[in-house]
């Protein structure tokens, strides 16, 4: 198998909106080689925690106790920079994973454009989608259920989450429900090499 390595996240934020919701917290899980190498949890306090009560019932955050142990974005991204410098080359342009992962990626670039730094700086175009690899392996026969949700796909396969509904607990679950459909696909996939394509005929 391949050693790249790939970046598990996962955001608590204050409702569903990143351009009027406020991203509460991140986690940075670093897999390579079906292995979690480090991880870590950021709390963010952006001056104006806007936030649902729906959401926050959700998260069980206490947005009181969040200020209390939450930094500022800037201090934040210091942080994260710090974090990712230790896993990753500075030039490297890191792949991202997680579970219906565009909503993570949205508030993450929302978070980023309000604090004067570009995401693609950073991070690759590239994502890795649990919830599209569990449909792919449910249409290729490979699994029976349709397990589309994460807590459906935790539950499916055995995962234990420590700390549900946190950005860590739900990061980590993530990176090793890929490790588990990662497994699946090496041992049941054998893919013939694609022969080379030289005549355009075969696009007529």
């Amino acid at each position: 198998m391949k050693a790249d390595k790939i970046l598990f996240i996962d955001t608590e934020t204050g409702g569903l909106d990143p351009t009027v919701h406020s991203l509460l917290s991140i986690a940075f899980v670093v897999w390579q080689d079906f292995t979690i190498i480090d991880s870590k949890e950021f709390l963010i306090n952006d001056g104006v925690l806007n936030a649902t009560p729906e959401a926050l019932k959700i998260n069980g955050i206490d947005i009181q106790e969040h200020k209390k142990h939450s930094i500022e974005p800037n201090a934040a991204i210091k942080e994260m920079n710090s974090f990712l410098s230790i896993h990753f080359d500075d030039h490297e342009k890191i792949s991202l994973g997680g579970h219906n992962i565009n909503f993570d990626v949205n508030f993450l670039k929302q978070f980023l454009s309000k604090n004067n730094f570009p995401y693609h700086r950073r991070f690759s175009h590239r994502i890795v989608d649990t919830a599209t690899i569990l449909y792919y392996l449910y249409l290729a026969d490979k699994i029976k259920q349709k397990t589309i949700s994460s807590a459906e796909a935790f539950s499916f396969f055995g995962i234990a989450v420590d700390g549900r509904h946190t950005a860590l607990g739900d990061a980590i679950a993530t990176a090793k429900l890929f490790t588990v459909l990662l497994r699946i696909i090496s041992k049941n996939a054998k893919i013939k090499q694609p022969s080379p394509i030289n005549s355009p005929s075969l696009f007529d």
